[in-house]
C-alpha cells in the first residue's frame, strides 16, 4: 500500500503530491478553519486522484472545534473520512486519529496533561496511528530552524505507542521537524516508523513535498 501524507500547509495549496493508494491529511490544512478555508480544502480534495481520502484536523482549525457539523459536511463534499478519534480499515490496515495536542495559546484540539494522559491510556491499537502533534522526543522539535533542541511532544502518545507498537505514525505540528523519520525501536523486535509530514517550516513557507510511504499489508 503506497501512503502518501503531508500537513501544516495553512492553505497554501502549491506543493507535490504523488498519487498512491491513500492520501492523509494529518492536519492544519488551514489557518482558522473558516468557511473560505473549508471550502479550499474541499476544492483541492475533489481534485485528487487517491482512492482513499483521510484527514484530521489540528490546532488551526477553530472552525472543525467549535462547528463540529463542519468536518461531516468535508466528508459528505468530498467522499474523504475524518478519523479523529475512530479506527477505519483499508485493506487489512487499520488507521487511527487524533486530533489532540498538548495545551497551546487557546488553539483548537488542546488537551491537559491530565486529559491527555486519560486519552492515550484509553486509545486504541491500530497499523497506523495519525496524530496531529508529534510523541515526545520524536520529530517534535523545532530544529533545524534554531540551534537548540526543544522537545515538544507528548509524553502519553509515546507511552502509547510503545505499548501498542503501529507500524507507522504519522505527525505533523511542529513545522521544524518538516519531513524528519525516526524509527522506534521495539522490545519484541518490531519498529516504529515516526514521521513528520509538515509540508512548511517555522517561518509557514512552503517547503517539503508531501511524504510517501510503502506498507506492506502482509507486515
Amino acid at each position: 500500500m503506497k501512503i502518501v501524507a503531508f500537513s501544516d500547509n495553512h492553505s497554501d495549496w502549491n506543493f507535490e503530491v504523488p498519487n498512491g493508494n491513500v492520501l492523509i491529511c494529518a492536519g492544519d490544512f488551514s489557518y482558522m478553519g473558516n468557511p473560505a478555508e473549508i471550502q479550499d480544502f474541499i476544492g483541492w480534495l475533489n481534485e485528487q486522484p487517491h482512492k482513499h481520502k483521510l484527514w484530521i484536523a489540528g490546532n488551526h482549525e477553530l472552525g472543525i472545534e467549535n462547528f463540529p457539523h463542519n468536518a461531516e459536511a468535508i466528508d459528505n463534499k468530498t467522499g474523504a473520512t475524518y478519523i479523529h478519534d475512530k479506527v477505519i480499515e483499508i485493506e487489512g490496515l487499520k488507521f487511527f486519529g487524533c486530533n489532540f495536542t498538548p495545551e497551546f495559546n487557546n488553539w483548537a484540539f488542546n488537551l491537559t496533561e491530565r486529559q491527555l494522559k486519560i486519552y492515550w491510556e484509553n486509545a486504541p491499537e491500530a497499523d497506523v496511528i495519525v496524530c496531529h502533534g508529534p510523541p515526545y522526543g520524536y520529530c517534535d522539535s523545532v530544529t533545524p530552524e534554531y540551534p537548540v533542541e526543544r522537545p515538544l511532544g507528548c509524553l502519553y502518545f509515546l507511552e502509547h505507542i510503545k505499548r501498542t507498537k503501529p507500524l507507522l505514525v504519522i505527525v505533523g505540528h511542529i513545522h521544524g521537524s518538516f519531513s524528519q523519520q525516526k524509527v522506534m525501536k521495539h522490545e519484541n523486535g518490531k519498529e516504529t516508523l515516526v514521521a513528520n509530514v509538515s509540508v512548511m517550516n517555522e517561518d509557514y513557507t512552503v517547503v517539503a513535498p508531501a511524504t510517501v510511504f510503502t506498507i506492506d499489508e502482509n507486515n
